[in-house]
């Protein structure tokens, strides 16, 4: 087969302008007349939302802002990619925080610089052939057609058997997806059997997981992180069960081995400091979320949590120090609280947070007039919110406050989150402990039985059923978004079933409802499915005028 790339789109993202161009004249020898440059991450994010291309050939380190590692989380998190697009990672570095950091991002190939263009054919063609034959099964799977993705998987299997272990590990991804757990473990075991392949040893872990067997899922993750110890994923699996079977020190050694072989992760470096809080480890709580706080810059998994918590930490060590070293840590904390605030801008949910807990830091250092301003700020902030406030920080709020004296704001917080996450029994049993409101909790209950009610009647085609259970639950608790995706779910299902009766109201009950919505992030998991119903509603309502 001649490789060619004249019918491929490719992307370079290279800071430095000759070593760019040489890369586009290398692409050209081989056939490439579609390539962009641009020369950092922003611009090279840009240009995907704007197109998808079949390669994107990305340098390491690309300036002050993002380097090529965030760059690929963030395509990958935001799924800008196409399923066979072919990542492929320049860099001059070789220092085993870069190569393990990028390695959990699973780009699909490395060229270290200088090189040639024989040596950049030879990583695509293998590559791009692999990708292109592949992606019969990376497409249904990427859009959760699981029965398409077995039928070509087993297609694939016949025609080319040298892509036998990439159309295995689908399978198994897709047995998992589908809950078919005992399906999955006997495949995997097979693999596993006949030679310790770390994704297949991994799987093996996962299904005992989702089994509830833990100590056998505990054996598997410690065998395989002894087998291969360069296998990061295994050390975040055994720690995960250690924490949830009572062994916190454990799991804290083990993010720790984790950590030292590959510090740049952000959320392992969140882990470990959440679990060095558990065992009242402060030295090890505060610096993890400072690495944590490091790690997140320019990252798209950034998020308010470690900067809060790294407060949290020194607010904590402010009564253990002397007042030379407070004055430090009091600094430190200032300049922590003003970049949540630049970075979280526009997140009215964020501020609310950084204010709740400026404020109990400065109730740590003593600072009585500071307190009273950033309550006084999050009272204000809590009267103009305009987004949902997640069931984690929404119980830490309401803890700080009540310590700070603040009970009807906590009161007001917890009540606006109990009627968005009524069906989160976890959240819920929580709430109920710290809670006045009694009969909020109640009424929550019985809106979530009605939710799950209108659940079953929808999955049975009742949609009038739906519709009405729907709308108790609604009533009980409007604020509920799921509850709303539900109930204008059900109406659209109505309305398309009875094509030739007449639909207004139905269609004017779910223009209401989605209007009536807060607007929901990009990255919240329900965005894709507001902004279908959304779409679907506005059509409806134009052929009815």
């Amino acid at each position: 087969m001649i490789f060619n790339l004249a019918k491929k789109s490719t992307l370079i993202v290279e800071d430095f302008a000759e070593f760019a161009r040489s890369v586009r004249a290398m692409l050209h020898t081989l056939g490439a007349t579609n390539v962009d440059i641009v020369y950092n991450a922003e611009d090279a994010i840009e240009s995907c939302k704007n197109r998808k291309y079949d390669v994107v050939l990305s340098d390491y380190n690309l300036g002050q802002k993002k380097d090529g590692q965030q760059l690929l989380e963030e395509l990958s998190k935001y799924k800008m990619l196409k399923s066979n697009c072919v990542f492929l990672m320049l860099t001059a570095e070789n220092t085993s925080a870069m190569v393990m950091g990028a390695v959990e991002y699973q780009p699909d190939g490395y060229i270290a610089k200088p090189f040639t263009a024989n040596l950049l054919k030879s990583r695509l063609q293998k590559i791009i052939e692999k990708k292109d034959i592949l992606q019969t099964i990376s497409r249904p799977v990427a859009n959760k057609k699981w029965d398409e993705a077995l039928i070509n998987i087993q297609q694939i299997l016949q025609e080319y058997p040298k892509y036998k272990m990439s159309c295995l590990r689908y399978k198994f991804q897709v047995l998992k997806e589908q809950k078919k757990l005992d399906k999955a473990l006997e495949l995997v075991t097979q693999i596993v059997a006949d030679r310790p392949i770390p994704w297949a040893m991994q799987g093996v872990g996962e299904i005992f997981y989702l089994k509830k067997d833990l100590d056998k899922a505990s054996e598997i993750f410690k065998h395989l992180i002894t087998e291969f110890p360069m296998a990061l994923v295994g050390y975040d699996w055994l720690a995960k069960i250690q924490k949830k079977i009572g062994q916190p020190i454990e799991a804290q050694i083990t993010l720790t081995k984790a950590i030292e072989k590959s510090p740049k992760a952000l959320q392992r470096q969140k882990n470990l400091g959440a679990i060095a809080e558990i065992n009242n480890d402060l030295p090890i709580m505060t610096k993890a979320y400072r690495n944590a706080v490091k790690c997140s810059k320019n990252s798209a998994f950034a998020s308010p949590d470690e900067y809060i918590k790294l407060t949290t930490a020194l607010s904590r060590e402010i009564t253990q120090n002397t007042d030379i070293i407070s004055d430090r840590i009091i600094n430190e904390v200032e300049v922590i609280f003003e970049t949540l605030n630049k970075s979280f801008t526009s997140s009215s949910a964020a501020q609310l947070r950084s204010n709740v807990a400026h404020a109990a830091f400065c109730r740590a250092s003593k600072d009585q007039d500071k307190e009273s301003k950033y309550l006084k700020l999050a009272e204000k902030q809590f009267e103009n919110l305009d987004e949902q406030v997640s069931t984690d920080v929404s119980l830490e709020m309401t803890k700080s406050l009540n310590v700070l004296g603040k009970s009807e704001l906590a009161e007001n917080i917890l009540s606006e989150t109990i009627q968005q996450n009524l069906d989160d029994p976890e959240f819920i049993a929580a709430a109920s402990k710290i809670t006045s409101n009694k009969k909020l909790i109640e009424t929550s209950k019985r809106a979530s039985q009605h939710n799950t009610k209108a659940i079953n009647h929808f999955k049975l085609k009742k949609y009038s059923q739906a519709i009405e259970s729907f709308e108790k639950a609604h009533e009980l608790s409007p604020k509920n978004i799921n509850i709303s995706l539900n109930y204008v779910q059900s109406l659209l299902k109505q309305i398309q079933s009875n094509v030739n009766s007449r639909n207004d109201k139905l269609i004017q009950t779910a223009d209401q409802l989605m209007s009536s919505m807060p607007n929901l992030a990009y990255s919240d998991e329900r965005f894709n499915r507001f902004s279908e119903l959304n779409r679907l509603t506005q059509l409806m309502l134009q052929n009815k005028n």
